[in-house]
């Protein structure tokens, strides 16, 4: 009977080619994608911060670019858990009105789990070290589960920034980069969502680094703790948990720096969902990067720091096979500032283009050439 039980609990609820069938349905006329969008944290339990930005901030703006992208495509029905005026009016009359519901559910799918590992059935894992959330924000979190469940919706994207426990305040810390937290091979979900991450990854490797805490090493992490993507076996859809980087790195400090690369990183959560499903063409996007097109007008030199024209040229280097230089993205990130490795690779475009004289500086025949190529 326990056996049994296991088996029941753990069929698997979302499937790779499931997914995928029901896009190629979709493209002819049949349904949509469900996209649940959940930014991470709230104003009650705003996350992380650094320097006065708080990662509830950061991940609203996100969430809501992320939304108006999905919502361009007709083979999607995104929906915002969260904007800048706080929860959505469907999810706080949901949490209202379905509380000892939502309650009965998280208990229910707990006992079924301990009484499993009770048996042996269930293997506990070791999980990464962090915070303990707090009691409202649990509720929420097992609710927003519950409501994708009864909701069928098909993918869940939690959007998060990193820290690390330790890390003196107001000082930058020795990690950066982004990772990809999915459920527990054992859990219903887990295929599905790791195929998920997986075409995520591909995507954000394309331009950024992955993260180098140790745990996080390769980029995904199985985790049967996080309620977010479905602990205690609590969600059906595939679900993914992305860091996008740790909040203390210096793309995210500059106001107008951490705007641009915000709209960048919904960009490419955005592309790297249609890579799962097969779409690599967008009918409203020329480059793969919101960085681009762009326009210069001002001409760009070492030394220049918080620049969005930076940030614009080092894509278009980068698009141009030039940047970073060394092939190295965690010693040469796209960054908006203007140092040693955006001037080699602007050497490198003007040998490119036989722009003479070879300076490493963005003089007027270089912008030229930029605006040719990658202007409006």
């Amino acid at each position: 009977l326990q056996r049994m039980a296991a088996s029941v609990f753990f069929t698997e609820s979302v499937t790779v080619e499931g997914l995928k069938a029901k896009h190629d349905k979709v493209t002819r006329g049949g349904g949509k994608i469900k996209i649940l969008i959940v930014p991470g944290h709230d104003n009650d339990s705003f996350g992380t911060t650094f320097n006065g930005v708080r990662e509830a901030d950061m991940t609203v703006f996100l969430g809501e670019e992320l939304f108006r992208l999905f919502s361009l495509a007709s083979e999607y029905e995104p929906v915002l858990v969260r904007d800048r005026s706080g929860y959505t009016p469907a999810f706080k009359d949901y949490f209202a009105r379905d509380a000892a519901s939502i309650r009965v559910f998280a208990l229910g799918k707990k006992k079924i789990m301990y009484d499993l590992e009770k048996t042996g059935q269930v293997h506990r894992a070791e999980s990464v070290v962090r915070g303990a959330a707090l009691s409202e924000v649990v509720f929420r979190l097992y609710a927003i589960n519950k409501w994708a469940n009864e909701n069928r919706v098909d993918i869940v994207l939690h959007l998060h920034f990193n820290d690390y426990p330790g890390r003196i305040p107001h000082r930058s810390g020795r990690y950066e980069g982004f990772s990809f937290y999915i459920p527990d091979s054992q859990y219903s979900n887990a295929r599905a969502s790791r195929a998920v991450a997986e075409s995520l990854l591909l995507q954000l490797a394309t331009f950024y680094s992955e993260s180098n805490l140790p745990f996080e090493n390769g980029g995904i992490v199985p985790d049967q703790e996080l309620i977010a993507i479905g602990a205690y076996n609590t969600l059906d859809p595939a679900s993914v948990l992305i860091e996008y980087g740790y909040i203390y790195e210096t793309r995210f400090q500059d106001a107008s720096i951490r705007a641009a690369f915000m709209k960048e990183l919904a960009l490419q959560t955005y592309i790297g969902v249609n890579r799962f499903f097969g779409k690599f063409e967008e009918a409203f996007r020329r480059y793969p990067t919101s960085f681009l097109p762009h326009e210069w007008r001002v001409p760009l030199a070492e030394g220049q720091y918080r620049n969005p024209s930076v940030l614009s040229l080092q894509a278009a280097l980068f698009l141009e096979g030039v940047y970073p230089p060394g092939g190295d993205k965690r010693a040469c990130p796209i960054t908006g500032s203007f140092g040693p490795c955006t001037r080699r690779a602007v050497a490198m475009f003007q040998q490119k283009y036989g722009i003479a004289p070879v300076t490493g500086h963005a003089g007027a025949a270089t912008l030229a050439k930029l605006n040719e190529r990658y202007g409006y």
